[in-house]
């Protein structure tokens, strides 16, 4: 049986066929408007709580939430204790620094010096030698 253009079967048709691709068109544009701002809302998302999976001290898995913001906050502090716990010793030991002493490049004894040596080439100019002599 075949259709005879202008009659009202293939009238129905046509408009059911227009009415489908409407809706699938509908249906696509939804669905990429969804998936483009679910893309767009995930970027913030970093800053919140993340589950976490893992081994445990134990050896035995572990899940946990963490919260990357909390993980900073907890670091400077820790930052922060070490830095007036050796402020606090350099000044009971009546240092400045204390960490000058422990970014030494040279671990000498207290008996080493430095002796300057200064010379004269032969073109007359001054030549500095420095050593260090430790008895």
């Amino acid at each position: 049986m075949g259709l005879i253009i202008g009659t009202a079967l293939a009238d129905r048709r046509y408009v059911a066929n227009v009415k489908r691709v409407k809706l699938m068109r509908k249906i696509v544009l939804l669905t990429a408007a969804a998936l483009g701002s679910s893309l767009l809302a995930a970027t913030p998302s970093v800053a919140q709580p993340q589950l976490q999976f893992g081994i445990g001290p134990d050896g035995r898995p572990q899940v946990g939430v963490r919260d990357p913001q909390q993980e900073e906050r907890e670091r400077r502090e820790r930052w922060r204790e070490r830095q007036d716990a050796e402020r606090t010793r350099a000044y009971e030991e009546g240092r400045r620094d204390a960490r000058r002493d422990e970014r030494s490049y040279g671990a000498y004894g207290e008996t080493c010096r430095n002796v300057t040596i200064e010379e004269q080439d032969r073109r007359g100019r001054t030549v500095v030698r420095r050593i260090r002599r430790c008895d």
